[in-house]
């Protein structure tokens, strides 16, 4: 008896110290992104002024959200070798192969059906699915939504084609003008695949979506003076636009119009009035040729990821070809360094005074870079900050972090800019920032959702969330 008393005491002291010990080694295997939780909790702030009226357009649409994969399968079309990024979808084929694009290089790109009646069927045969999620669409529809779930004090205006199930889904302090209701709603597909999910011969980096559309009134953006009317009206501190990437499916002479028209309404907003564009992705190097010359100089504020980056450095003579290691992962000393260029290139300064860009917002997997003329803006150490940790609580549908969620996938040293190789990266104090003459740059890591259950929308939310923290000095 006495034996086994003894056993059993061992046994079970076994199981204690295994126990403990599993418990410690967990913990210790997440104090990283506990240290960056603890810091991010204790030094975000709101600004002493924040934005109080909130004028948001101008594409909205409603998402219906499906698995890329099963959705491929309904339509009975394999996968295949053959990878091609096609600016415009007019078959069958030109969808599984942009898709396969997007799914094996992990890019969130977005491109329009131009077959109305192919599309219509793509459409029938992702609603039958079993799997299945309709959501709010539209970059200015969700900013819309985000500010007001984060803000109390707001007050919000959406402009933008508002169909019936978009109206339901908004919140019902979005102020949608009358003039703003359609009888029908614009719908968008976004196919969505996991890390690691395999199409075919091709595996996918990371999460993401791929998202394509038969979009009639976004597409010719057909709410400018709409929009341009309400602003007037309503007199916000905060104007947000967002849309110019939906251009890129119509002819030439339509979207040379258009971005007339935009250039013409920007260029009489009130200089105390702050403008934030949001680009999304984009492939026609004549329209964002355009945008850079007669949009973007009208905003003061730019929010965008690293392919829209790339784009805009290309098109514009910037000093990088490519924005990634020949390991194949974003070069931060390249990201900060192509942000300088478009400050200096676009933005305001003795050189171009014109000028309104002050303000720049980027947003990648695993970091954001905010980057301002320092006289003009505040408080970017908790607006770059509080965007890195919507990232995490947004992808990971959380409303506080969990450390066993996310993962920092920053590494330890990197090249952070020209002035500053081999940077050691502490976790302890994880956003960093520096000047440079009359620029100010702060870099956040993000804390990256380990299984993803929302990507449609994040760089809308962190950009809203941003925004929200800023403040602008409008004198």
């Amino acid at each position: 008896m006495l034996n086994f008393s003894k056993t059993l005491f061992f046994a079970l002291l076994a199981i204690i110290i295994a126990y403990w010990y599993s418990k410690w080694n967990a913990e210790k295997s997440v104090r990283n992104e506990m240290n960056v939780i603890d810091y991010w909790n204790q030094h975000i702030k709101l600004p002493d002024r924040s934005f109080t009226k909130v004028a948001v357009g101008i594409n909205a649409c409603v998402d219906l959200i499906v698995s890329g994969s099963e959705l491929l399968k309904s339509l009975s079309i394999e996968p295949s070798e053959t990878v091609e990024n096609h600016l415009q979808l007019q078959t069958l084929k030109h969808l599984q192969e942009t898709f396969s694009f997007s799914l094996s290089t992990g890019a969130a790109i977005e491109r329009p059906f131009t077959n109305e009646q192919l599309f219509r069927q793509v459409i029938d045969a992702a609603s039958g699915l079993e799997k299945t999620f309709w959501y709010i669409g539209g970059n200015a529809a969700l900013i819309a939504q985000k500010i007001v779930s984060l803000s109390d004090n707001a007050q919000v205006q959406l402009v933008g084609p508002v169909g019936p199930r978009l109206k339901n889904l908004l919140h019902q302090r979005i102020h949608v003008p009358v003039y703003s209701i359609s009888s029908e709603d614009e719908v968008h597909l976004i196919m969505e695949y996991k890390s690691q999910q395999k199409w075919g011969p091709h595996t996918a980096s990371c999460a993401n979506r791929f998202i394509t559309s038969h979009d009639v009134s976004n597409s010719h953006m057909t709410l400018i003076d709409a929009f341009f009317k309400s602003v007037d009206e309503f007199k916000p501190d905060l104007v947000v636009l967002s849309g110019i990437h939906m251009l890129e499916s119509q002819p030439k002479s339509v979207w040379l119009e258009r971005m007339d028209l935009l250039s013409r309404h920007l260029s009489v907003i009130p200089q105390n009035t702050a403008l934030h564009l949001e680009l999304a992705s984009m492939a026609n190097h004549d329209l964002m040729q355009e945008s850079l010359e007669k949009v973007i100089p009208h905003v003061t504020s730019l929010g965008f990821n690293e392919q829209e980056l790339k784009f805009m450095s290309n098109i514009g003579n910037g000093p990088h070809t490519s924005l990634k290691t020949t390991e194949g992962i974003l070069a931060i000393d390249r990201i900060t360094d192509s942000m300088l260029w478009l400050l200096k290139t676009y933005g305001h300064s003795d050189i171009l005074p014109e000028s309104r860009l002050t303000r720049l917002h980027f947003h990648s997997l695993t970091f954001h870079v905010i980057a301002t003329v320092s006289a003009k803006w505040t408080n970017s150490e908790s607006a770059v900050a509080s965007g890195t940790r919507m990232a995490g609580l947004q992808a990971c549908d959380l409303q506080t972090l969990d450390p066993y969620k996310v993962k920092l996938k920053i590494p330890e040293k990197f090249d952070m800019h020209n002035n500053r190789k081999d940077f050691i990266f502490n976790v302890t104090n994880p956003v960093y920032s520096w000047t440079n003459g009359i620029y100010e740059f702060v870099f956040s890591p993000v804390l990256v959702c380990k299984h993803p259950i929302k990507t449609v929308g994040l760089g809308d939310a962190i950009s809203a969330t941003g925004l929200l923290y800023s403040q602008y000095i409008n004198s």
